[in-house]
Parts: C-alpha cells; sequence; structure tokens
C-alpha cells in the first residue's frame, strides 16, 4: 500500500525542495545502466522512499563514509544494501550501481518489514500467550504511524526485524539460549542504530534472571559463553569506531574522493575524510567517538535544546506517540509497584510471571529520551521501530475482530491515528516535505 501511495502521490503532487543534503551524483554517463529506460523505471518509481535521511544512507552505500555529518549513520544497512547491489552488478543487472542502491534499498526494506511483523507476533505469543494479543500487534505493526520509514530508504526495518529477533531469543523456552544467535543479533542492533547498544540490556536481564531461577552444573560455561555473546559486539562496534578514525584522524590517511563528491563538499562547505585530526574537534577527545559530537554540531541535538516555540508543530506531530506511551508505561509500572509487588509471595514469582517487564523499562526510556533529547518529531518511527511495548500496549485496546471495531472507542482512535499518520506521512515524505 505503502508503495502504490508513494507513486501515486509522486506523480500527482509537486515535490517540495528543502536545503538539505543530496547525495551527489557522478556525471550522467555513469549514472546509465546497459537498457538506459529501466533506470528510468527505477527512478521514477521509488524516488519519493529517497527522502530525507534516506539520502544519507544511500550516499553511504554508493560512496561510503565521505563526509564527517554522514557519521551520524550507523553502517549496517548502508553496507548491506552495497554490497547487495555489488552483487548483483557482477551478476549483469542491467542497471546503473545508483539505481540498484536505490532498488535493493526498498527490497531489502519490505522484505525486512514482514520479517519483523512475524517476528513480532511469536515474540508477543511467547510473552503472553494469547493468539489474539499477538495477531492484533503484527496488524498494528503493519499498519504503525510510522510505515513510511520502513519502506523508504531507511534502517527502521532492518533495526526493528534485529530486535525483534534478539528479543525473540532472550524468551526461548526454558531459556535455552543460542549464544550464536544472540551474538549475531545483538551485533545488527548495535551496528544498525546508536539506541541499539541498550538493546544488550534484554540477554543480560534474561540470562541472569535464568541463573537466578534455576540450578545447572554447566553454570561456569554458560557464564564464559554469554559473556563472550556480549563483549564481542562491543568489539566489533569498536573496530567500526577505528576506521572512521583512521579515516577522518590519522594524518598519515589519504583519501581520493570522486570529483562529484569533492565538489558538492566545497558546496555544501562539508569536510571531507583523509583531511587530518586538526580539521574534527572530536579526533582529540579522550575517547574520539565522533557520533555525539556530529550529533551536537551539524543537528544541535542535546538535552532540552529542541524546547523551542518554532518547534511547537514538531512537539504536537509527535505529542500521540510520546502521550501513549508515558501513559501506558506509568500505568504498567503504577499497577506493578501497588498491586503485583506487594501480592507477589516471592521476588522469583514475580521474575517467572512478569516477562515484560524489562521490555516497558526499555520503551519508559526510551520515550524520556525523545522527549528530552532528540529532535522530537522522529519520536514516532524511533520508538516503533525499536520497542514492541507500543504494540502490546495497543493491541490491549483492539476488540477481538476488525467487524467490532467503532470509531467511538479507544481502537477506534487508535485506527484513526494510525491509518491517518500512515496515508499523511507516505505523501508528505514522498514528496520531500517535513514529516516524522
Amino acid at each position: 500500500m505503502v508503495l502504490a501511495v508513494q507513486l501515486v502521490s509522486n506523480l500527482i503532487v509537486t515535490d517540495h525542495k528543502p536545503d538539505v543534503f543530496r547525495m551527489p551524483m557522478p556525471p550522467q554517463e555513469y549514472t546509465k545502466g546497459p537498457v538506459p529506460w529501466l533506470d528510468k523505471l527505477v527512478v521514477g518509481c521509488l524516488s519519493g522512499l529517497r527522502h530525507w535521511d534516506g539520502e544519507y544512507f544511500l550516499h553511504i552505500a554508493n560512496n561510503l563514509y565521505t563526509y564527517e555529518n554522514t557519521l551520524a549513520f550507523y553502517p549496517l544497512y548502508p553496507t548491506i544494501v552495497r554490497y547487495l547491489a555489488m552483487a548483483c552488478q557482477s551478476l549483469y543487472v542491467p542497471l546503473s550501481l545508483q539505481s540498484l542502491t536505490l532498488l535493493v534499498a526498498v527490497v531489502l526494506n519490505v522484505w525486512l518489514f514482514c520479517e519483523a511483523a512475524n517476528l513480532l507476533y511469536q515474540l508477543t505469543q511467547r510473552i503472553f500467550n494469547d493468539l489474539n494479543k499477538s495477531w492484533n500487534a503484527a496488524l498494528i505493526f503493519c499498519f504503525n504511524p510510522a510505515s513510511i520509514f520502513f519502506t523508504a530508504t531507511y534502517s527502521e526495518s532492518s533495526f526493528a526485524y534485529a530486535s525483534f529477533f534478539l528479543m525473540l531469543e532472550c524468551v526461548r523456552p526454558n531459556q535455552q539460549f543460542n549464544y550464536l544467535r544472540i551474538f549475531a543479533s545483538l551485533t545488527a542492533c548495535i551496528l544498525c542504530r546508536s539506541n541499539g547498544l541498550i538493546t544488550l540490556g534484554f540477554p543480560l536481564y534474561f540470562f541472569v534472571r535464568h541463573i537466578l531461577l534455576t540450578t545447572n552444573a554447566k553454570r561456569c560455561q554458560q557464564i564464559v559463553k554469554m559473556s563472550l555473546s556480549l563483549l564481542m559486539p562491543l568489539v566489533i562496534l569498536h573496530a567500526y569506531y577505528f576506521y572512521i578514525y583512521r579515516l577522518f584522524c590519522l594524518p598519515s590517511v589519504k583519501v581520493n574522493h570522486p570529483k562529484h563528491v569533492k565538489d558538492y563538499a566545497s558546496e555544501r562547505n562539508y569536510l571531507l575524510a583523509g583531511q587530518g585530526p586538526e580539521a574534527s574537534p572530536w579526533c582529540q577527545y579522550t575517547l574520539p567517538f565522533p557520533y555525539n559530537y556530529v550529533q551536537s554540531n551539524y543537528w544541535d541535538v542535546g538535552f532540552l535544546r529542541y524546547y523551542q516555540w518554532k518547534q511547537v508543530p514538531n512537539f504536537l506531530l509527535a505529542l500521540p506517540m510520546l502521550f501513549f506511551m508515558h501513559l501506558h508505561c506509568c500505568e504498567y509500572l503504577w499497577v506493578l509497584a501497588i498491586k503485583h509487588l506487594p501480592q507477589a509471595v516471592s521476588w522469583r514469582e514475580l521474575l517467572k510471571t512478569h516477562k515484560a517487564i524489562p521490555f516497558v523499562l526499555h520503551g519508559a526510556f526510551l520515550t524520556i529520551v525523545c522527549a528530552l533529547f532528540v529532535h522530537v518529531q522522529v519520536s514516532t518511527r524511533l520508538l516503533a521501530s525499536a520497542t514492541p511495548i507500543f504494540y502490546w500496549f495497543a493491541a490491549d485496546h483492539m476488540p477481538k475482530s476488525l467487524a467490532q471495531l467503532k470509531l467511538r472507542t479507544k481502537a477506534g482512535a487508535l485506527f484513526v491515528w494510525c491509518t491517518t499518520y500512515c496515508a499523511f506521512g507516505t505523501v508528505l515524505f514522498c514528496n520531500n516535505y517535513p514529516w516524522t
């Protein structure tokens, strides 16, 4: 549906042209594949899905990390897109590399989105053992308020897939951990998004829970395996940081950039890789991690920095998601503290019966971060891709069948919110207008 709406809206609505980053393109002779009309068809059908941050991801997929401001975007999704496109090109797919990266990026996201919906269904069923709730949670995910970002060239689909996969592995029956899968999915989370680092809490929590609730002769072996599963993704993350440090901070490293990349850097006053440590202040930090510096310097991200009168429209745009999450997280934790904690026979019983506690704490933390630190309009897509509790709380309001849905109910309000944001978001985003 999103693909159809973006195609129609792209044809009938004139694109807005904001002064934002656009991926610099090589000379025209390098952007034509063996069959030029196929390139035009791909670009014509999918160009509405590449706007805003999607331009950065496509630029990284085509050129890797050439500008300092691209360091705000983590490498997993664009790297996969890059090498899948190159593989297709080696198989003589008759498209230019630029068209292939766009096509691969969209197709990959659509596939991962479908897989993430399936994982969410399995995760919900494993936590609650409720088929109706599991179905409704997956259904709401498919029409969530940030749907356009799960199809566009963003990392939302890949992050949702990796996160739900990791969470599902953590709640396996009898806590029979597959350490290799935990390692792989945690690595994917950490390399996909900056907030992927806090997903490390899920395997840590459920492993400690397992240790406390069971007795096992092979406990030392389990601790070693889980420790390696948690530490190795951090080693890989720091290998990525070293790669970035080498590109931007080591004076001996010189990078040969294509002419169109250098021309765009001159036009926009961007800092290119290979300029040495003097050009990048973060190179002088004790821990030279670029992410916080880039977010602060290029996007003015920081504590309460977005609290300005001119940002009121963006706060209104994020209000439904932030209000929904704050309300339901507080309600859950209040009931847990007032009702379930006093009634619990022991802390062991509490750990056994309330598997959703770490998910709610994770979602509540992300909601607070969205409200106080980030560009608030991204709250909808950030929370929709990072935590399953939005879908669990929403599913609690849904009737047993869609035939029983009434607009003048909480379920009806939820339906209107999701469908409105899904439709309007697709039209606005695909024509380069600001959205969440």
